[in-house]
């Protein structure tokens, strides 16, 4: 009896890490739509509404509030930076919140390659992005 205990408790226990070790498919497609640089696909993930906020220490400042606006930042961005990407890892998922170390990796003009993750928490709402707090980024 005890043995099978233990062996559902394991089962239970992995399958509580797969879980959270499981990409979250819009967070996923938001970012693969970045790496294509297709602006308009990214915005088909994100609330009409979205928030995003740079988190830093005990100050907290909204970034860009609105799809039109984000959108807007992010073609710009994506101008000034056309050879950049974004890979995730380290992924929770705990109800409408998904938190991802994401790591954005370029090359600069001279070839060097370059990196920088942070930690970012997307909370989703009716199956889109409403709202991203990151956090400060470190050099890799």
């Amino acid at each position: 009896m005890k043995k099978h205990i233990l062996i559902a408790a394991a089962c239970l226990a992995l399958t509580a890490c797969n879980q959270a070790a499981t990409p979250h498919p819009i967070v996923t497609a938001h970012v693969d739509a970045f790496n294509a640089k297709d602006v308009a696909a990214m915005a088909e993930f994100e609330h009409p509404d979205i928030e995003w906020f740079a988190v830093n220490g005990g100050d907290m400042t909204l970034e860009i509030s609105g799809r039109d606006a984000l959108s807007e930042m992010m073609k710009d961005y994506l101008k000034s930076n056309p050879n950049v990407t974004g890979t995730l890892r380290d992924w929770s998922i705990n109800g409408n919140f998904v938190s991802v170390t994401e790591t954005a990796s370029w090359t600069t003009e001279t070839g060097d390659e370059k990196s920088q993750s942070a930690l970012a928490v997307y909370e989703l709402e009716d199956d889109l992005i409403r709202r991203v707090w990151y956090y400060p980024a470190v050099v890799e």
